[in-house]
Formats: C-alpha cells, structure tokens, sequence
C-alpha cells in the first residue's frame, strides 16, 4: 500500500476512536438539588367548649375524657339560708391521677329517714340560693378538674309551707348521681321541702355559684 495511502487510513482511525470514545461518556448529568432537611411536625389539637378545655387524641397524649365514678368523692360543702330558702353545694373532688370533665347536672334524690327516695330534685339552671348566673340558654359549661380539683353543684329547698298547709317534707339526706354516671352516693346533707328540691348545674369551685 503506497504511504499516502497508510497516512489516510491512520487518519481516519484515529478519528473513529475520538469520536467513539465522546460517544461512550454519554451526556452530563444534571446537578441534584439538596433534600430537603424541614421536619415533620404533627401536635394534639385542643377544643374549648363553655368554661372547659379538653386535649384531643394524638400523639402528644390521650383525651380528656369524662369523670368515673371511681375517681371522684362526692361530699357536702357550704350550706346557706336566706328568707326561708336553705342550699347546700355538693362537691366533686377529683381523686385520681388524670384529669376529667364534668359537665351538666347531677342526679339529685330526697331521702326519708328510712333512707328510701321520696323525691327528685328539678334541674334548673339557677335559683334563689345562686346556681349558674346569667344563663341564657344553649349547653351548660364543661367544668375539666385537674387531680386534686373540686367542682360543685347547689341544691336548694325551702322551710315555708304553701297555700293552706302548716307542715313540710325534709329528706333526711340526698341521694346524687354525678353527671354522666349511672353510680349513685348517698351525702348526708338534710334538707327541707316545702316547695321541693331544685338542683343547678356543675360549676368550678365550691359554692355551686358562677360567680363566685
């Protein structure tokens, strides 16, 4: 072969190589953006309905739920007369270790002296002796008591007879159901019944009155 000849054909050797070495790094490949480094957050929602906060489920911790029997004392506090009205606040004492709601009435019965119910106290909203001040309807509030916290209700009678009658009913003691139980608990809180027995809703402290 002549050597112009060998000079085309290295010539065109060398520049297959070239091009099939270009070929073989293929096209350049993008940059990556960084990942994103935000976290995830996800926090347990809270609620407020009335006078009460509850926590709902999540992963912070569990709702606050309603008060079991088993973890609330239920007592005689504060008595109080005026003009022949007579009151007494029941209280509910939170004794165990999480917190509970209560919220509306308290079932509420008039004992005779045999310990046998006689009567059941009206639901009202307030009376003479308090209750829940200005009320104007619509749901009651929700009372959230913390271990060791106190709500109350107020019952009330009165000692003046009606119409033509010259004596009155007294129960011995009151027979109370806690909202939302079906667990009763006799308190040992006389009371009399000329006119009945009224009892108000659940409120903070232990008065049995908003405001206090």
């Amino acid at each position: 072969m002549p050597t112009s000849a060998r000079r085309v054909v290295t010539g065109c050797a060398v520049a297959l190589a070239v091009v099939a070495a270009s070929c073989s790094k293929g096209p350049a490949a993008a940059p990556s953006s960084p990942a994103s480094t935000r976290p995830a957050t996800t926090a347990g929602a809270t609620t407020t309905t009335g006078a009460s906060t509850t926590t709902a489920s999540g992963p912070r911790g569990p709702a606050v739920v309603a008060c079991a029997p088993a973890q609330l004392a239920v007592t005689a506090g504060r008595r109080g007369a005026a003009t022949g009205h007579i009151g007494v606040a029941l209280l509910f004492e939170n004794t165990g270790t999480r917190a509970c709601v209560l919220d509306g009435y308290p079932g509420v019965g008039g004992l005779d002296g045999a310990g046998t119910q006689v009567t059941q106290a009206v639901r009202t909203p307030s009376g003479f002796m308090g209750g829940l001040s200005g009320y104007v309807g619509g749901p009651v509030p929700s009372v959230t008591l913390t271990p060791g916290a106190t709500a109350s209700a107020l019952v009330e009678g009165t000692d003046v007879p009606t119409g033509t009658a010259t004596t009155c009913a007294s129960y011995a003691a009151l027979l109370v159901t806690p909202p939302n139980t079906v667990q009763s608990v006799r308190v040992d809180a006389g009371l009399p019944g000329c006119s009945g027995l009224e009892v108000h809703p659940v409120v903070s402290g232990t008065t049995g009155s908003v405001p206090q």
